[in-house]
């Protein structure tokens, strides 16, 4: 669909159609390829599993983490924003509540993980608990600096909060997701001792799973592709051409849909009645093709998630899936990178402030 879906740029294109319809053989085509899965066999999954899935998945952890960094700091200065033009010391509350929370949230995460998984005899998840302590209060410290702040006056407390949480529930999920050992019975992940314990990780892991993949896909699909047509002139964006300075406020504070910038008193037919008119006659509202490609590399994200990166540890009790190294070390990476990159948006306009515009 990404490679069918390239470069249409409005309805106007005859592909647009297989985007927006054709839904009952959409669905016939896609149970079809279910079931043609089970004939195809397990070591050609194994193939693209390594050297296809993996690195797929690996990119689109990245695109998480930049869309994770990037809601931090929108939502902290959209709290801030709205205190400062309406004098509501409810959202300033808000944003205090949120980001206490979320630091005691780590905290209490941190300790939990101590407790439970950091016993003497296991110095590698003691290791990575004490390590992300320590970035999560380097990157504290920095938020408040007194250069980051003259460099950014919206950096603060609340932006490291959620990121230092985030990267702390990598490191608990982790930790999780180490496996089975017989040489030291378990001391070091305690969940593997009761299969209640499991099913319970699994759940809530599945659930936040696809709350950020719903959250990550779906932004990144939309408006990543609003970005690249802001730099083609020929692809016109729905805020360019407004009928008028009110019409396009309606727009933007949800009162009217947006098709209304485009729409003629008339539908196609000449009448006023019947069904909406065309919102993309001038313009997609998002890219199809990088719509496609970013829920491509999302499957790809969530087949390595359900095999533990691609290993399965066959017992005489069954296959084991969900807990391997593999996935440990994923994991950890990423809670690193978390920090490093939110750590960069606060030094970055300090050692290169020609590229952040300052």
């Amino acid at each position: 669909m990404a490679g069918i879906m390239y470069d249409v740029r409005s309805s106007k294109d005859a592909r647009s159609g297989l985007q927006n319809g054709f839904w009952a053989w959409k669905i016939l085509a896609w149970a079809g390829l279910v079931v043609l899965n089970f004939f195809i066999p397990n070591e050609f999954f194994m193939f693209i599993g390594r050297y296809l899935f993996m690195p797929g998945a690996f990119l689109f952890i990245l695109i998480q983490i930049v869309l994770l960094i990037d809601f931090a700091h929108t939502f902290s200065e959209t709290l801030l924003e709205y205190w400062e033009e309406n004098e509501d010391k409810r959202y300033l509350g808000l944003l205090l509540v949120i980001t206490f929370g979320a630091f005691a949230g780590a905290l209490a995460l941190t300790g939990v993980m101590f407790a439970w998984f950091g016993s003497s005899y296991c110095k590698l998840n003691q290791f990575f608990i004490s390590f992300n302590l320590i970035l999560c209060f380097i990157i504290a410290v920095l938020s408040i600096l007194p250069a980051v702040q003259e460099a950014n006056p919206k950096n603060g407390l609340a932006q490291a909060a959620m990121i230092a949480i985030y990267a702390t529930y990598l490191i608990a999920s982790a930790i999780v997701s180490e496996p089975a050992n017989a040489a030291n019975e378990n001391v070091c992940n305690p969940t593997n001792r009761s299969e209640k314990t499991q099913t319970t990780t699994i759940v809530l892991g599945t659930i936040f799973t696809f709350i950020a993949l719903a959250y990550s896909t779906t932004r990144a699909a939309t408006n990543g592709s609003a970005m690249s047509a802001a730099k083609d002139e020929s692809l016109p964006l729905i805020t360019d051409q407004p009928r008028s300075s009110h019409l396009r406020s309606a727009v933007e504070s949800g009162a009217i849909p947006s098709r209304a910038l485009y729409d003629d008193d008339d539908n196609d037919d000449g009448s006023r009645f019947g069904p909406p008119s065309d919102d993309e006659k001038e313009g997609v509202q998002y890219s199809y093709s990088f719509f496609h490609f970013i829920f491509f590399l999302a499957a790809m994200y969530l087949a390595m998630l359900i095999t533990a990166w691609n290993y399965v540890d066959k017992t005489d009790a069954g296959a084991v899936v969900g807990k391997s190294m593999g996935a440990v070390w994923v994991k950890v990476i990423s809670s690193w990178i978390v920090l490093a990159l939110y750590g960069w948006t606060l030094l970055g306009p300090l050692i290169l402030p020609e590229r952040f515009g300052i």
